[in-house]
C-alpha cells in the first residue's frame, strides 16, 4: 500500500524550502503526499515549537506520528535539524526509531450558560485581566486546598515544565514522569491576601479546579498554549489529563536530558 505523508510547515523562506526537498527526497523513495491528515502515515512538522503547537491545535492531538524538522529558534520539540533529513529517512525506513507519547491537558471552562473543553500539550494558565489582581480557590479532587492571589496559575504537564513554568521558577519534568504541576504567577501574600507561593505536584488521576473568587466585574482569561480561548466572567475551570496525547518520532539516541542541556541550560 503506498504511503503517505503531509507536512505542516511555517511560511517563511526556509520552512518553504525544506517543505520541498522534503517531498522530494520523500516521492524519491515511493511515498506520496497528502494533505488530508486522516490518511497520513506520517507527519511531518517544519519550523519550531509555535509550529508543533499550532499543528496540534488544528489537527486535534492527531494519532499519526510527528517529526519534527527545527527550522525555529528552541526546537525543543523537533527531533531533527535542516541538515539531517537524509538521516532521518534512512533510519525510518529501518524503523530504528520509536514513538514517544506525551500526554494532552484538558481544560473545561465553565461559565453561567455553556461548557466548553480545550486541549494542551504544554500548560493552561488563567489569569486576570490587565494588571488586576485574580482571586482563586484551588482545588484538588474533592478537597480546597488553597485560595490564591496574584496575576495567575499555570498547570503544566511535564512536556510544558521546560516552557512558561520554568520561566516561573517552576521545576522542570522528565516527560515520563506522570505527573502534573501547579505553578502560581507572582502571587500576593501580606497581610490582606495570603496565598500559596510554592509550586504543587500531583498524579496525573487527579482532577485540578480553579474556582473565581470575589472577582465581580473583572474578566479571567484562559490560555491555552499561548492562546487566548476564553474571556469573561467565568464561573470554574476543571482542569485534568486529556485522552488525547502527541506521538512524537524519536531517533534511540535520543535525550530528554540532552536536549534540557542544550537547549535550556546551555
Amino acid at each position: 500500500m503506498n504511503k503517505k505523508f503531509l507536512i505542516f510547515a511555517n511560511p517563511d523562506e526556509v520552512s518553504v524550502k525544506i517543505t520541498n526537498e522534503v517531498t522530494f527526497k520523500m516521492e524519491a523513495i515511493g511515498w506520496s503526499r497528502t494533505e488530508d491528515d486522516s490518511s497520513a502515515d506520517l507527519i511531518f512538522c517544519i519550523g519550531g515549537d509555535g509550529a508543533l503547537l499550532r499543528l496540534l491545535r488544528r489537527y486535534s492531538f492527531p494519532e499519526t506520528p510527528i517529526v519534527g524538522i527545527n527550522t525555529g529558534h528552541l526546537g525543543f520539540f523537533q527531533e531533527i535539524s535542516v541538515d539531517g533529513i537524509d538521516e532521518f529517512i534512512e533510519l525510518f525506513k529501518k524503523g530504528d526509531y520509536h514513538i514517544q507519547e506525551y500526554i494532552g491537558l484538558s481544560a473545561e471552562i465553565h461559565t453561567e450558560d455553556e461548557v466548553k473543553s480545550y486541549v494542551a500539550i504544554n500548560e493552561i494558565v488563567v489569569r486576570g485581566e490587565g494588571e488586576r489582581l485574580i482571586h482563586l480557590d484551588i482545588k484538588i479532587g474533592d478537597k480546597n486546598i488553597a485560595r490564591y492571589s496574584g496575576d495567575g496559575v499555570l498547570v503544566c504537564t511535564p512536556a510544558g515544565s521546560t516552557a512558561y513554568n520554568y520561566s516561573l521558577g517552576g521545576v522542570i519534568v522528565d516527560p515520563n514522569v506522570d505527573m502534573l504541576q501547579i505553578t502560581p504567577i507572582a502571587p500576593v501574600n501580606n497581610i490582606a491576601y495570603r496565598s500559596i507561593t510554592s509550586g504543587i505536584i500531583v498524579p496525573t488521576q487527579t482532577s485540578i479546579e480553579l474556582v473565581p473568587v470575589n472577582n465581580e466585574g473583572k474578566k479571567i482569561a484562559v490560555i491555552e498554549d499561548g492562546a487566548i480561548v476564553a474571556d469573561g466572567d467565568i464561573k470554574r475551570i476543571v482542569i485534568h489529563v486529556a485522552d488525547k496525547k502527541a506521538r512524537i518520532v524519536r531517533f534511540r539516541d535520543y535525550s530528554f536530558w540532552g536536549k534540557v542541556k542544550d537547549k535550556i541550560i546551555g
